[in-house]
This record gives C-alpha cells, structure tokens and sequence, in this order.
C-alpha cells in the first residue's frame, strides 16, 4: 500500500487570526481559493486538535487513545501558540490523501511561500518511519 500525505502550513499570527474567521483579505482568499481548487479545506491544527478533545470528551475518552496527550498540548500556552498557527489541509474529513494530490495542492503554494505569503509549506507522508509519533497511553502516564 503507498504511503499517504498531508500538506500543512505555518502562517503569521495575523494570518492565522484572519483564516479562522470570515475574514476576505486577500491572502484568506487566495489560500481558500488553492484549498477549494483541490476539493480540499483548511484546517487548523489547534482547532483540530480542541475538535478531538471536545468529541472524545461527548463520546468517552476511553476510546480515545492520544485524549490525554492531545489535552496536554491544548493547555500549555507555547504549544496552543504554535498550533493556532499551523494549518493542515484535509480532503472532507480524511487527514490524509494521495501523493498526486499532495504535489498538486503544494505546487500552488509553493508561490505563496516564495512570495512570502506563507511561512512554512511541508508535505508530511504517512510512514512512522519519517514522522514522531505521538506518545502512547503508557508513554502519555510517564
């Protein structure tokens, strides 16, 4: 089976802030406009993350393996930081999708970093070999 891959983005605080809202600046739109070209939308990873808390906590946590871990890093103040800036795209509620999609969607924000738009653009495949892992239930405990 091929790996699968995620496209994620940094942005400025202030972009940020835009593309959580309704905001229509200019670049919220040219990013919406690369996400919706590629069937794809903007997620941000703290929402994301506030997302998979707030669900686990409705459904039970107990069936929730990185719950603790995920909580852990919504409530420290540096890390809610750097989340509220990093923002993954998804293919309607799949985190993950083919390579010719992944080269597609960073082909068109390639400018956007170049031109200074973005500050970061990674294309994050699906092998753990590549990747840190979140903790385990028994690591999440030490």
């Amino acid at each position: 089976m091929p790996w699968l891959y995620q496209i994620r983005i940094r942005v400025s605080k202030e972009l940020s802030e835009a593309l959580r809202t309704t905001s229509q600046s200019a670049e919220v739109i040219e990013i919406n406009a690369i996400a919706q070209k590629h069937g794809t939308r903007l997620v941000c990873t703290f929402d994301g993350f506030s997302d998979y808390c707030v669900e686990a906590e409705q459904n039970g946590t107990e069936d929730y393996p990185l719950y603790d871990w995920t909580k852990q890093t919504i409530s420290n103040p540096e890390k809610v930081q750097k989340h509220l800036r990093s923002f993954a795209f998804y293919k309607g509620d799949e985190q993950v999708y083919s390579l010719a999609l992944a080269d597609a969607l960073f082909f068109d924000l390639e400018i956007l970093l170049k031109s200074g738009k973005i500050e970061e653009l990674n294309k994050i495949d699906s092998n753990p070999k590549n990747n840190p892992q979140p903790p385990t239930t028994e690591d999440s405990v030490l």
